[in-house]
């Protein structure tokens, strides 16, 4: 049977949807419309866009610049911190920041007094799954020929000729040592 879902119904969130929780083999996406507006809304609160627009373009009013000056800067932030998949084969950012409740990082935050962290609601805190990965001490380092690139903990890079066997082995030390340091499960 052909159903027309509106994406209102579909719980979209960054990396999230109900077609991966409740509706999780349940339905096979044939076809996706976007409606894309018009009207240049930049959102400059994410990582360090602003920080990137203002060094690029010595602007102190970022929220003047055009839509091809804010992908130009985003381009350039991401070449920084990414490998080039046509250099060094990878699966991009492969885990997700967890999502924990206000007690928890409360608790880990008087461990680890410079956790970066995200204010999500008053009830829970995002913490980088890239910053616990790399105090876990896998920025740079490999398990056979699958390694944790050396820029950005959270991407996993094939050395060359890493299986995907590999790459899973990898996946699954790195959950293991964060869940064993931070008590927290890295999907």
């Amino acid at each position: 049977r052909v159903m027309t879902i509106p994406a209102e119904h579909c719980g979209y969130g960054y990396r999230q949807s109900k077609f991966k929780q409740e509706w999780k083999n349940r339905y096979l996406i044939t076809h996706v419309t976007y409606r894309l507006s018009t009207d240049f809304q930049p959102h400059l609160d994410y990582g360090n866009i602003r920080e990137a627009l203002r060094l690029a373009y010595g602007a102190d009013d970022v929220s003047v610049l055009t839509a091809q000056q804010l992908r130009d800067a985003i381009i350039g932030i991401r070449n920084a911190k990414l490998p080039d998949p046509k250099v060094m084969g990878n699966a991009g950012s492969f885990f997700m920041n967890p999502i924990v409740n206000r007690e928890k990082y409360e608790r880990l935050a008087a461990q680890y007094p410079v956790m970066p962290h995200y204010e999500v609601d008053k009830d829970h805190v995002k913490i980088p799954a890239g910053w616990m990965i790399d105090q876990c001490g896998w920025k740079g380092k490999a398990l056979g020929r699958a390694g944790v690139h050396d820029k950005q903990a959270l991407v996993l890079v094939n050395l060359g000729g890493a299986t995907g066997d590999e790459i899973v082995r990898l996946c699954q030390a790195i959950q293991k040592d964060v869940e064993a340091k931070f008590g927290i499960v890295i999907d």
